[in-house]
């Protein structure tokens, strides 16, 4: 390397003297380039000019520039700090970009989050092997998540709300778990969104009716049944088959749930502004980075909402006309016997380690055990319908 110095040194000399540049290059065994790339670094006047500079690249390929870094992690604060808003990568992507600014991609942006310390660990879902029943469209999906407790040690339940095919969603601040409480919550829903053809729920006592009298349909299934929505109750201790209503309510008990509450009222007006927030910002990965508003304009199912004088009555009465079913979805287990509305039925051996819809058909005081849609089994089942 100081022989290479001590040639560019002496070419610049002889350059001095006069000569030309092919004389230079004859003289020093090196091409014309070659001299006019040091004649060139002499003159620029910087100070080392004969030494040579390091070929390394000056930006490390795959490496994030350090603004781009400073910005994910910023948005991911500031989203994080907003009690409503989401802030996964997909949210931090999409924050960015309303910005003004070019985000990177969602990989780009977990691996910021990790080297940071802010990455969200998800357990992988392992599925069972044992088919399960297709959801149906339109069908939204509910839950309640408490007892909770405000300021004061005051008790509260939320009920939660939400269209499996849209994501649009409704959380309801209620003091008890009564079915009036419920049934009005689900109410307001309806007339604020949609009302849907399904209603799916878990296997919570209020939703149903009473012990006293297991097979006398409760307020909530008579009101659904009253404006043709079809309840479906999923199988007993599997809350996992409510995946899209248990994911939102985790998102509910970190924000709206961790925020300050001074009473009842102010916990309602959070609700308000939370459901505001998540129907017109939170974008869904699995609906092509979709709000639910977006979803609302694109979706092929009509939004008919209930009427907003309509009150919930104190015992609906059932149109004979109606289908009027309630679903039921179980697991068959090795004795064979399925509970349906607390009353156990025995179904076919055939039946056994499967999934099975148990159609409630109201009217006909029948229930039909069925699979993949097909009937494989009928039983009387007497409903007092009065």
């Amino acid at each position: 390397m100081a022989n290479e110095e001590a040639l560019r040194i002496q070419a610049i000399a002889m350059h001095s003297q006069g000569m030309k540049v092919a004389e230079i290059a004859r003289e020093l065994g090196r091409s014309r380039q070659w001299v006019h790339k040091w004649i060139n670094r002499y003159c620029k006047g910087s100070e080392g000019w004969e030494r040579s500079l390091s070929t390394a690249p000056l930006r490390k390929a795959g490496k994030t520039s350090a603004i781009v870094e400073d910005l994910v992690v910023s948005t991911r604060k500031q989203l994080s700090s907003d009690s409503h808003m989401e802030s996964g990568a997909f949210a931090i992507w999409h924050a960015i970009k309303a910005g003004g600014h070019e985000p990177p991609s969602v990989a780009t942006i977990n691996r910021i989050l990790s080297r940071n310390g802010l990455a969200n660990r998800k357990v992988p879902y392992q599925k069972s092997g044992i088919d399960y029943p297709e959801a149906p469209i339109n069908m939204q999906v509910m839950d309640l998540i408490g007892p909770c407790y405000i300021r004061g040690g005051k008790r509260f339940y939320l009920l939660t709300i939400i269209s499996n095919d849209t994501r649009h969603a409704g959380v309801y601040p209620i003091l008890s778990k009564s079915a009036a409480d419920i049934t009005n919550s689900v109410v307001e829903f309806w007339k604020s969104y949609t009302i849907p053809d399904f209603l799916q729920m878990d296997n919570e006592l209020s939703f149903k009716g009473s012990n006293r009298h297991p097979r006398g349909l409760g307020l909530l299934l008579r009101t659904a049944l009253s404006q043709n929505v079809t309840p479906i109750f999923i199988p007993v201790g599997e809350p996992w088959r409510n995946g899209v209503i248990e994911r939102f309510n985790q998102k509910v008990e970190k924000t709206l749930l961790a925020q300050e509450h001074k009473d009842f009222e102010d916990l309602r007006h959070h609700a308000a502004e939370f459901m505001n927030t998540h129907n017109s910002l939170h974008h869904y990965s699995t609906k092509e980075h979709k709000t639910p508003l977006q979803l609302d304009v694109e979706l092929d199912v009509p939004l008919i909402r209930l009427d907003p004088d309509y009150q919930v009555k104190e015992r609906p009465e059932l149109d004979c006309f109606n289908l009027n079913e309630i679903h039921f979805i179980r697991l068959v287990r090795s004795d064979r016997i399925i509970s349906v509305l607390n009353t156990e039925i025995e179904v076919k051996s055939e039946l056994t380690h499967t999934y099975v819809e148990a159609v409630l058909l109201v009217n006909e005081h029948q229930l039909i055990i069925r699979q993949d849609g097909q009937a494989k089994q009928c039983v009387e089942f007497v409903m007092p319908l009065k």
